[in-house]
Order: C-alpha cells, then sequence, then structure tokens
C-alpha cells in the first residue's frame, strides 16, 4: 500500500513539474485595420471599417470612426462619407465593366488600397418552382437554365434563402411563439459538375448543400439547365407560403471568389481544432476585401406538381 502512494506521489510531481506559465501581454500587439467591401448590383456602396481583436477576446470589434476613404470608379475620385460606427457610405451603385480602386488613410497606418471590377449580372430563366408530393420524400424543385458567356472564366455562387414568419404552437411549451427568422436552405442537387464536395458538402450530411460555389470550367458556352430539391416537411408541402423562399444567383469576381472559397473551408467543424486561419485578402497594408458581386434575387412561389399518368393521378387524389 506504501509503495502504491508512493507511486502516485511520484507521478503527479512530475505532472506539475512540467507545467508552465507563459505570459502573453495583449497590450503590446498593435491591431490590424480591417476593411470590408462587397460592392454588389442592387444596393449602394459602402466600406466597413474596424480595428482586429485577439484571438481570445469575445468584445465586439472596435470601429475605425477616423478613416478617410476614397473610390477612385473608371478613373473619377469620390470621398465616402462616415456614418454609422464603422461605415463609410456612398451614393455610388456600381455596374457591369466598373474598374474600381479603393484607397483608406487610418492615422498611424500606412495607406491602404486594393483594386476589383465588377462583373456581368448572371444570366438565367425564370425558375419554375414545383413541390413534387410523389417523391418518397416531399420536395420543392427549383428548376432553371443557366446561360453561361463562353470564352470567359466566371465564377457563380448560388443559394436559397427561407425565411419562416408567422406563429406556431409550441408543443413544448404549451403555447403560441411568434417567429420571423431567415436561413440558408438545405437542399440536393444532381448537377455533378457543380457539387463539388470539397467545397459545398455540408459536413456530416451526403449530397445536401446550402450552396453552391463554382467556375464555368465544366459548363463554359452552355446553357445548364439546374435543379435543386428543397426537402420539406408536412406542414410546409401542404402550406408552402408559410415560408418565403427566394433564389439568389450571384456571379462573383475573382477576388470574391478566392474569399468566399476559404471563408466557407474556414467554417468546417473540424477546423475548430485546427490553428487560427489566414482568410485570403486582396488589400495591401490591411485585412479583409474587396471584391465585387453581381447578384440575382427571384421570389419563389410553389406549385404543386402535376401527375402525369393515371396511377400518379390516382395516388395524387388520395392524399
Amino acid at each position: 500500500m506504501k509503495k502504491t502512494k508512493l507511486i502516485l506521489l511520484i507521478i503527479c510531481s512530475l505532472i506539475v513539474s512540467c507545467e508552465e506559465v507563459v505570459e502573453f501581454d495583449i497590450e503590446d500587439t498593435k491591431p490590424f485595420v480591417v476593411v470590408n467591401a462587397l460592392p454588389n448590383t442592387d444596393s449602394l456602396f459602402f466600406v466597413n471599417i474596424t480595428y482586429s481583436r485577439f484571438f481570445l477576446d469575445n468584445q465586439a470589434f472596435r470601429p475605425v470612426t477616423d478613416a478617410t476613404v476614397t473610390l477612385d470608379v473608371n478613373g473619377t475620385p469620390m470621398t465616402l462619407t462616415q456614418r454609422d460606427g464603422a461605415n463609410y457610405l456612398s451614393n455610388y451603385c456600381i455596374a457591369a465593366g466598373d474598374t474600381m480602386t479603393l484607397t483608406v488613410n487610418v492615422p498611424g497606418y500606412e495607406t491602404i488600397t486594393a483594386a476589383t471590377r465588377a462583373v456581368p449580372l448572371p444570366d438565367l430563366t425564370v425558375p419554375i418552382a414545383e413541390i413534387d408530393t410523389l417523391q418518397p420524400i416531399t420536395a420543392g424543385e427549383i428548376s432553371f437554365t443557366l446561360n453561361d458567356p463562353s470564352s470567359i472564366r466566371n465564377h457563380y455562387f448560388i443559394y436559397i434563402s427561407e425565411r419562416d414568419s408567422g406563429t406556431r404552437w409550441n408543443q413544448w411549451d404549451n403555447k403560441w411563439d411568434t417567429i420571423d427568422t431567415v436561413v440558408h436552405s438545405y437542399f440536393t442537387c444532381f448537377n455533378r459538375e457543380i457539387t463539388d464536395p470539397c467545397v459545398n458538402r455540408i459536413e456530416g450530411m451526403m449530397d445536401y448543400y446550402n450552396q453552391l460555389l463554382f467556375t464555368d470550367s465544366l459548363i463554359d458556352g452552355q446553357q445548364y439547365d439546374i435543379t435543386l430539391a428543397i426537402p420539406m416537411f408536412r406542414d410546409t408541402a401542404e402550406n408552402p407560403l408559410l415560408r418565403q423562399y427566394t433564389l439568389i444567383v450571384e456571379s462573383l469576381s475573382p477576388e470574391a471568389f478566392r474569399y468566399t472559397a476559404e471563408v466557407t473551408a474556414a467554417q468546417g467543424i473540424g477546423q475548430y481544432f485546427a490553428e487560427p486561419t489566414r482568410i485570403y485578402t486582396n488589400l495591401r497594408g490591411a485585412l479583409g476585401i474587396f471584391a465585387a458581386i453581381a447578384r440575382r434575387e427571384i421570389g419563389i412561389t410553389f406549385t404543386y406538381k402535376d401527375p402525369t399518368t393515371p396511377q400518379q393521378k390516382r395516388i395524387h387524389k388520395s392524399r
């Protein structure tokens, strides 16, 4: 018994002796300036400017309120006005082909610059949205054709916004809840040319996605048919207007595509156990991104898919 106690004491002393306290003086680390601007064709141009923070700090990012911000569009400069904390605004809305250079000066820091070029709006047909109650899992299908320009490298980002609003009966708390949430719907897609699992697949969910990020390397110059299928619960399928769906199709500049891909990868479950990751930036003298986006947003109204055979009609009518 005494021998066992002695062994335990020796082990404990070894563990304690290996412990080392490392001091880190956060105050000695000068924060970076972080500039984020993703100008798109459906809103006025603005830039968000903050200071970076230590990765263990959970406080809000501190806004930079004394910056001088200039945007040069096709050789014509304009100065942005600081409003709303970290946001600097203008009355300019980008157009396809615009060449933009951003310059930011913050006291005590070197001049920050970046450039990007606005891409054309994505060209697509009006989506057909139908609810298919004949499938094993009820699905809301959204079909459309993407008309890809030929001989030009294009970058696309597709997702579905789902807004759930109104009142729902909460069976757990035995009361009515007021709901107003917006999320990215998850869906299936059998267009293998655009469903790179390394970029788009939801971790732990086979063949389900909440976004499609891809280039036209395999569909260049094609009229490419795309069908997305949203799995629906019974109440949604029977009352599709309870939720509002919006199809968003974006054309991205090369900088926006690379930035989006790296941000998406960094948010994977496995990344929580990885070292801090530096996300792609095209800014000189700061962190962040300045990259153009051309966006189309199309509201979706589902109708029921018509059965095509007598047997299917009987099944459909019995439901």
